[in-house]
């Protein structure tokens, strides 16, 4: 991932694991956020940083209106499959709709970050690439220590913790299964680290190489919407073992759901859904 566009995907992602209220109050508050990160993480000029304070709220408003609403119908769609129990064919509807608005995300955040990210100076660039080495050795401490017994603890807590956010309290069977799938995958975490450091590093070069805005627009927008060109095969056989795996076992979980816990399931994506189509109803003037 890149540097606004990063941003932006984490401001959305966020969302997800919020309140309603808080949920709402933080999306409307996104552009205000990102502008600050964004100048952290670019060590922005003046100039710079007033160039992409009404890029970022003109993407902001594209994204409630265009995106939100297919967001909120996505989420009531999920809604609806899991009051009637999840199958291996939704599991794949929902990570194909993930991916999809993500690529379409991001794609149209770099394209819009483009005209400012093309007049980044050699030390801008230099600073960026600092940061990405800092923030990958911050999550290859947590997440890839070389304690096996560390890692796979921190890894499954991780994991844990995303489950219960959607399904409650989860049973000790429940939290069985979820182990032997993180310890079945302990190394597509890995190749996901790599292929993070590789995306880093060819968008480096690409910021380097290429100071049209247009092009590197295009550029960035592509490295976005076809990342299979830049990883390499183990991590393709490894992330589709992953997501059919996971596939596999969300319908055993589901399966094993009692009824209060199916509920929340249901409950917590209707929310969101509900939450989403308010958001996308709302109109902010752009900063």
């Amino acid at each position: 991932m890149g540097v606004c566009p990063r941003f932006l995907l984490l401001a959305i992602s966020a969302l997800v694991l919020a309140s309603c209220s808080a949920t709402r109050v933080a999306y409307d508050n996104a552009d205000t956020m990102l502008r600050f990160m964004a100048s952290s993480y670019l060590d922005l000029d003046a100039g710079q940083s007033d160039d992409l304070t009404p890029r970022i709220a003109r993407f902001h408003q594209w994204h409630r209106s265009n995106e939100l609403p297919v967001y909120a119908a996505l989420l009531r769609s999920a809604s609806q499959r899991a009051a009637k129990g999840i199958t291996a064919e939704d599991v794949a509807w929902g990570l194909g709709n993930l991916r999809s608005r993500y690529r379409r995300f991001a794609a149209k955040a770099a394209e819009d970050a483009a005209p400012v990210l093309a007049t980044l100076a050699p030390a801008q660039l230099a600073a960026l690439e600092h940061k990405f080495a800092e923030s990958n050795g911050k999550y290859a401490k947590e997440f890839l220590s070389s304690d096996d017994k560390e890692r796979r603890r921190r890894q499954l807590k991780r994991m844990l913790e995303r489950f219960r956010d959607f399904a409650g309290e989860l049973t000790p069977d429940q939290e069985a299964r979820i182990e032997g799938f993180a310890l079945a995958h302990d190394r597509h975490v890995a190749l996901r680290f790599e292929d993070r450091q590789r995306w880093q590093r060819d968008f480096v070069a690409a910021l380097k190489a290429e100071r049209k805005p247009e092009e590197l627009g295009r550029r960035l927008a592509e490295m976005f919407d076809k990342p299979e060109l830049r990883r390499s095969e183990e991590f393709i056989r490894e992330d589709r073992r992953w997501d059919e795996d996971l596939g596999q076992l969300i319908v055993d979980l589901d399966r094993s759901l009692s009824a209060k816990q199916r509920a929340q399931v249901v409950r917590r994506l209707s929310d969101y859904a509900e939450d989403f189509a308010v958001l996308a109803g709302r109109r902010k003037e752009a900063a």
